[in-house]
């Protein structure tokens, strides 16, 4: 869970806005999902049930919204990480989550709000994809087609630095899957190059510097 929890936590710097300089009621309540979201991811059981609550209650405001749903299926999947204990329970509990998430992605193409709220909604879809158990849940594949689909966004260049330096960090969690050392160096040095002064530049130097010895 440990690993997982650091890869979660670099979704913070994707963050596009701050509720200081949010527009409107609905980017600080996306802000506020973020930070309960985040807590949530060390796997502490009653952090969980707080963000699934806290998620919850902010769905009812944007009914249908694919990046509140987004983290909805993210906050129901965070309970079944931890697959060794109550296999079983744990084993429903992340399908529930998968199926949020997967409708949030049905939906997305028919979504007219900010592009960057779905290019979020495809990023913790694709972090949680990734990073759930391949043998048990089969996301692997599904979940590094997301991240080239966000690799080859045409507006990738004008995304905030930090939220294209999260992209090219889950490329390079996803090739560490398939075991292309090649293309997880490639990605980090993207990462770093990037966002120099970012978390994921920090997370990435540091797995630079374990890839070389």
């Amino acid at each position: 869970m440990k690993s997982i929890c650091r890869l979660f936590l670099l979704l913070t710097a994707f963050i596009y806005l701050s509720p200081a300089v949010a527009e409107d009621q609905f980017e600080k309540d996306i802000e506020a999902i973020r930070e309960i979201y985040l807590a949530a991811t060390d796997g502490n059981k009653r952090a969980v049930r707080k963000a699934i609550k806290s998620i919850a209650k902010i769905e009812r405001k944007y009914p249908n919204h694919p990046l509140v749903m987004s983290y909805k299926g993210g906050a129901l999947s965070l309970r079944g990480m931890n697959i060794g204990a109550r296999p079983l329970n744990r084993m429903r509990e992340t399908e529930e989550g998968l199926r949020v998430i997967d409708r949030a992605l049905r939906m997305l193409p028919r979504h007219k709000g900010n592009y960057l709220e779905a290019v979020e909604a495809q990023l913790v879809a694709a972090y949680i994809f990734i990073n759930l158990p391949d043998s048990i849940f089969h996301r692997l594949k599904e979940g590094n087609h997301l991240v080239e689909k966000l690799l080859a966004h045409n507006q990738i260049s004008q995304m905030p630095d930090g939220l294209q330096a999260a992209i090219y960090f889950a490329a390079a969690t996803s090739a560490g899957k398939y075991e292309a050392q090649d293309r997880v160096k490639h990605y980090l040095e993207l990462t770093l190059k990037t966002d120099p002064d970012g978390k994921n530049a920090k997370e990435a130097q540091a797995l630079l510097k374990d890839i070389a010895g």
